[in-house]
């Protein structure tokens, strides 16, 4: 059993504990308000997965209903299931044309984060969690992507004052991270606009006042993306400007390793795709670039795929501030999962997967 140890912890938050189990992978049984009335919810490897054992057939067919996916009263007595001799409540449905089977099963999944992202608009509730071995034939469908979830919860919470505790002082800087599962992530525009915004590292006190969405959603928005890693303000700007002159790595050699995961991405794209490669590659580092730190102005795309500094800035790499150093580590990270999505657009997620594969073997995106 793990239970978060301190009512203060962020992991006493549905959606921060989500991103824990999902990060860690855990599989078993998640318990909302553990006792004789607890909520239970399945994970499988992090992932919300319905689980035949454990689904609760009763209030899905109430939420169908509630719903409007298929119309009230609608009676299943034992007479009718035991017609075709038929057990499963779904089975029913499928069976007697109340719901077309995909449908059907897709529906169990959606009901399941539909009652648990309820729980994202309430004050921190006590959670369990109990790790159990889920066999594959009790699975009913693919589990759905956490981090996706708790977008979605995040977004329709009407009263967020109760998160506001997990936030930073308004001196706090607050930094920009692109993890390596960014690419794969559903950011609408809100998430999206205020990730621009930290494109260089800023005080919390900053960004409310600059920001256009407003105190109450900036301070949402930006709970939503430091759940998901996607921001760091566990950090002040001294221990910033202290650390980063021993702790970044060497920019010549991080420039070596970016222009060889570049320039693989470009031949593979090539490969698949022809000459039209490059004019896909160039066209998604320009896009790229618009919200890039304007020291990628001084970077330029050469034949084979890889990057050049220009001469001004190719005479002084590593000499370059400590803001300007971790803004081309992290662009360099962007371009790479642009140039990644550039590959599932064109190619297809099986050849988006290789690329990846190959990236992970050589070094991390982030």
């Amino acid at each position: 059993m793990a239970e978060p140890s301190e009512k203060n912890n962020q992991n006493s938050y549905l959606p921060f504990y989500l991103f824990h189990l999902w990060e860690n992978q855990k599989t078993g049984r998640l318990l909302i308000n553990p006792g004789p009335y607890a909520k239970q919810f399945c994970l499988v490897r992090g992932e919300l997965t319905p689980v035949k054992k454990y689904f609760p057939e009763k209030d899905f067919l109430d939420w169908l209903q509630e719903t409007g996916r298929i119309e009230p009263p609608l009676r299943l007595n034992r007479q009718l299931i035991g017609a075709d001799n038929i057990s499963s409540i779904l089975a029913v449905l499928i069976e007697h044309g109340f719901l077309p089977a995909r449908e059907a099963l897709d529906l169990t999944a959606e009901f399941l984060a539909a009652k648990l992202l309820d729980y994202f608009n309430l004050p921190p509730v006590r959670l369990l969690f109990e790790e159990e071995e889920i066999p594959g034939e009790e699975i009913i469908v693919r589990g759905l992507f956490t981090p996706d979830l708790i977008l979605r919860g995040f977004r329709q919470i009407s009263r967020p004052e109760h998160l506001f505790r997990w936030l930073p002082a308004e001196r706090e800087t607050i930094m920009r991270q692109t993890p390596a599962y960014t690419r794969k992530l559903d950011l609408k525009s809100p998430e999206l606009y205020l990730w621009n915004q930290l494109q260089i590292p800023q005080s919390f006190g900053q960004l409310l006042q600059k920001s256009w969405l407003g105190p109450t959603e900036t301070r949402k928005t930006l709970l939503a993306l430091a759940c998901l890693k996607l921001v760091d303000f566990n950090v002040n700007q001294a221990s910033l400007e202290n650390n980063s002159r021993t702790c970044l790595p060497d920019l010549e050699k991080s420039l070596l390793a970016f222009n060889e995961k570049s320039a693989f991405i470009y031949r593979y794209v090539a490969k698949q795709l022809g000459p039209v490669a490059f004019s896909l590659i160039e066209k998604c580092y320009r896009e790229a670039q618009e919200y890039l730190d304007p020291i990628f102005r001084n970077l330029e795309i050469r034949p084979d795929g890889s990057f050049e500094p220009r001469a001004m800035l190719k005479m002084s790499l590593n000499d370059l501030s400590p803001e300007d150093k971790k803004n081309l580590l992290r662009g360099f990270d962007e371009i790479l999962a642009a140039e990644l999505l550039l590959v599932k657009k064109n190619l297809g997620s099986q050849h988006e997967e290789t690329v990846a594969r190959y990236l992970a073997r050589s070094g991390e995106l982030a």
